[in-house]
Parts: structure tokens; C-alpha cells; sequence
């Protein structure tokens, strides 16, 4: 990799962990001049490795230590605002709205943050305070500036992200958090139409969720959703109570009101052609945005055994209410 070290270094980015050596190394990917817009990450990552840089026999690799020095002094955005959420409650389109202000870097779920946070729980080598550096560093090196216009950074954590509170707030302790939820039975009928990683026991470290091997290994994909939703509103209902640097929005307030509560509190504007442009992406899906948006119809009742998470939702909208607006 130090063939493409200095300048060059500004068009490759730390994109995969690989974890078959004693010492985790990460993969380095081509991307140019290419901007994170596709409503997945993994969509622009896709296009990148598609690169003819990315199509070479010689892969470039490094060691995250070596990552952590190329990020010393680069020029980069630090994060504007960070996003949680309890997914399928509209995050993956606010990511999308960002995106539409070129003042905007919005990085949707990147998977190699994900692997920096994660791995204490995949090689007991590393502990909290070395992954923290490892993604900052990651961070740093996402956050590069692509066209020269960018002055704000916004990054949306992977849902599970919420459990690692801590460890992010120590690295961004004047940063605002954003924290986005909806009604947890809509939340499990979307998983039902398609599962997420969080959403299927073992896929995620069950030890991030605090869970037993009793509990990963339920065969009713529903109530295992539940219970990962009650893990997510309780870590919230305890955050909100005590950062003072947060904003919680309710998926039905709309997104257009969501980004506008979120600009008001950074203190940034939207003119007349952004607000139209909101309302415009606003009226199609998220993860297709060729097609129409429609609110599924929601007629099944919730199961009895989402009374919990339920009483915990409620709790948290009392608080958005009385504290937020």
C-alpha cells in the first residue's frame, strides 16, 4: 500500500476488515472522485470495486495501526451530527435527504465503522479504547472531502449502534446525537418482510445485545425482533434522560419535519429549492427510489408478548413530548 501513499492516499479508503491473520488488517478500496449518494452503502462500494484500480490481482492491504497514521493530518470534515435508530423508522431516507445538500457528506451504515466497533467482540486482542482510535481514525478517512463543497458530516450508525453509546459519545462529546424510533410492531412487520442482520439471532455477536445462548437460538423470528427492540428502547429511554446533546424524533412526525427539527437545531438553513427537493424525495421509497411511497396497511394485531416493548415506546414518547416538542 505505500506505493499509493501522500496524495494518492486521498482516493482509497479502509473498506473491509480481514480478520484470518493474528493482527486484523483491512483491505483498502479505489474510490476517486466518487460520492457516497446510493440510498446503500454497499451500493456505492459496489460501483467503486468496479473500479479498474479495484479490478487488479494486487490488493492493497494494511494494518490498522498504519490506517490510524495515514488519517494523522488529514483534511477531513469532523461529524456534524450523528444518527441512531431502531431501523425501518425512516433513517435510510433521511440519510438520502442529507444528500441532497451538496454542503452535505452523508455516510449511511458504513460497514467498516461497523467492524471497527465490533471488534473487541471478534478478537479478544483489542479492547474498547483501541477500537475507538481505530474509528476515529476510520472516520477521519470517510470523512475526506470528495468535491470541495462539503462542509457538514452526518453519519447514521447501524441500528445495534446504540448499544456502543458510550463509546462513541467519549469520541464526539459535543456532537449532537440524533435518535430515531417508531412504533415497534410496524418496526416488526417491516423486519418480517425482510430481515435485517440485526434481526436474525447469531448474525450480530448476541453479546452486543446482552443476550443469552437460550435467547439466539428462538426459532420465532418475531418475538426475537421484540425482544432486540426492547434492549434498543431502553438504551434510549436512558440516554435521553441524561445527554443533554440529543435530539429524539418519532418516525411519525414525518421526515420532512425530522430534517427541518434537525437543521434548526444545527443551525442550518434550507432555502426554497432544498425544501422542494425534500418534498419531492419525500413521495418515494427509500430503498427504491423509483417507486411511489405507500404506507403498508396495518391491520394485524400486535401479539400479546409486545405489550413490553410497547409500555416502553409509550414511555419514550412522553419524554419526546415533554422534552423535545
Amino acid at each position: 500500500m505505500s506505493v499509493y501513499a501522500n496524495a494518492e492516499i486521498n482516493d482509497w479508503l479502509p473498506w473491509k476488515l480481514l480478520n484470518h491473520t493474528t493482527e486484523p488488517a483491512c483491505n483498502w478500496l479505489y474510490t476517486g472522485d466518487k460520492s457516497f449518494t446510493e440510498p446503500f452503502f454497499d451500493d456505492t462500494i459496489s460501483i467503486c470495486r468496479r473500479m479498474e484500480n479495484n479490478c487488479k490481482s494486487f490488493k492493497p492491504v494494511s494494518s490498522l495501526s498504519l490506517m490510524s497514521e495515514w488519517a494523522n493530518g488529514a483534511d477531513a470534515l469532523s461529524p456534524t451530527a450523528i444518527i441512531f435508530h431502531v431501523s425501518r423508522c425512516g433513517s435510510t431516507l433521511l440519510s438520502q435527504l442529507l444528500s441532497l445538500d451538496e454542503n452535505n457528506l452523508a455516510l449511511s451504515e458504513v460497514p467498516f465503522f461497523d467492524d471497527m466497533l465490533r471488534l473487541p467482540f471478534k478478537n479478544k486482542t483489542y479492547n474498547n479504547l483501541m477500537a475507538a482510535r481505530f474509528l476515529k481514525a476510520a472516520v477521519t478517512l470517510y470523512g475526506r472531502k470528495k468535491t470541495g463543497n462539503e462542509k457538514h458530516l452526518f453519519i447514521k450508525t447501524d441500528s445495534w449502534h446504540i448499544h456502543f453509546y458510550e463509546s462513541l459519545r467519549s469520541l464526539y462529546p459535543a456532537v449532537p446525537f440524533i435518535f430515531l424510533y417508531r412504533n415497534p410492531w410496524e418496526v416488526v412487520l417491516s423486519q418480517r418482510r425482510q430481515r435485517g442482520m440485526h434481526a436474525v439471532p447469531g448474525v450480530i455477536e448476541p453479546a452486543i445485545f446482552g443476550f443469552s445462548n437460550q435467547q439466539i437460538n428462538l426459532h420465532d423470528l418475531d418475538y426475537y425482533m421484540t425482544k432486540v427492540l426492547e434492549g434498543y428502547f431502553n438504551k434510549l429511554i436512558e440516554i435521553v434522560q441524561a445527554d443533554k446533546q440529543v435530539l429524539l424524533v418519532n418516525y411519525n412526525e414525518g421526515l420532512d419535519n425530522i430534517f427541518s427539527k434537525m437543521y434548526a437545531l444545527l443551525g442550518l438553513e434550507i432555502d426554497v429549492k432544498m425544501r422542494s427537493q425534500l418534498t419531492q424525495r419525500t413521495l418515494f421509497h427509500a430503498k427504491h427510489p423509483q417507486r411511489l411511497f405507500k404506507e403498508e396497511n396495518r391491520e394485524e394485531k400486535a401479539p400479546t408478548y409486545l405489550s413490553p416493548v410497547l409500555d416502553l415506546y409509550n414511555q419514550l414518547d412522553v419524554i419526546r413530548l415533554t422534552t423535545f416538542g
